[in-house]
């Protein structure tokens, strides 16, 4: 068996279109995007006064705000600042969140397109029923794409996103939540559509 030990989710609202990261230092907080800032809320809500444990990232899109700025950036000007292309890589939001927390214990990040959802949580299922580790922790996040991409996408506009965190454990505890692993059954659009199904039908509200 497999046991959700905490979780945390955040999808933006008109209320809350960003989440509260004010524990991130200043500095670092204003050049993380919202898919970044969404990693570190949800990780740091399952992390914080725990040990360090492994990370598994899925997302569909990746920092997909960041790479459309980048892309700007080169046509207009024909370079690209290294600071600025750290930040627009894939795994930048989850490298992020593990420094924040001080988490050396490693990440892996997972870009499966549209079923990245469900292929990062196997990921983490498979790393704890295999033995070798007692917790992990899945992360799932994807952001709006930008309004250029929408006649490209494929998908509907604005696509769903949202950013979910779970710390995984073999060990029962006073108020864990018994994971049902299988997959979930629908035609889902995206990635973030099936992780919101998982939210409203796997997660006590």
């Amino acid at each position: 068996m497999i046991y959700i030990k905490k979780f945390k989710v955040f999808v933006p609202s008109e209320e809350a279109p960003q989440p509260d990261v004010k524990f991130v230092p200043m500095l670092t907080r204003r050049r993380l995007s919202l898919l970044s800032k969404m990693v570190v809320f949800v990780n740091d809500a399952v992390s914080k006064d725990l040990p360090p444990c492994k990370v598994t990232f899925a997302s569909q899109y990746g920092e997909i705000s960041q790479q459309l700025k980048i892309s700007d950036t080169l046509l207009q000007t024909g370079n690209v600042s290294p600071a600025h292309f750290s930040l627009s890589v894939f795994n930048a939001s989850i490298a992020n969140a593990t420094i924040l927390e001080k988490n050396t214990a490693g990440y892996s990040a997972v870009f499966s397109g549209r079923d990245a959802f469900r292929y990062g949580l196997a990921d983490c299922v498979a790393a704890l029923e295999s033995g070798s580790e007692k917790e992990r922790i899945f992360i799932f996040a994807d952001e709006k794409i930008p309004e250029t991409y929408a006649p490209v996408a494929g998908v509907s506009y604005p696509n769903a996103y949202c950013a979910l965190a779970l710390r995984l454990s073999v060990e029962k505890n006073e108020g864990s939540i018994e994971l049902d692993p299988s997959p979930l059954v629908g035609n889902f659009e995206t990635a973030a559509d099936e992780a919101l199904e998982f939210i409203k039908t796997r997660l006590p509200a």
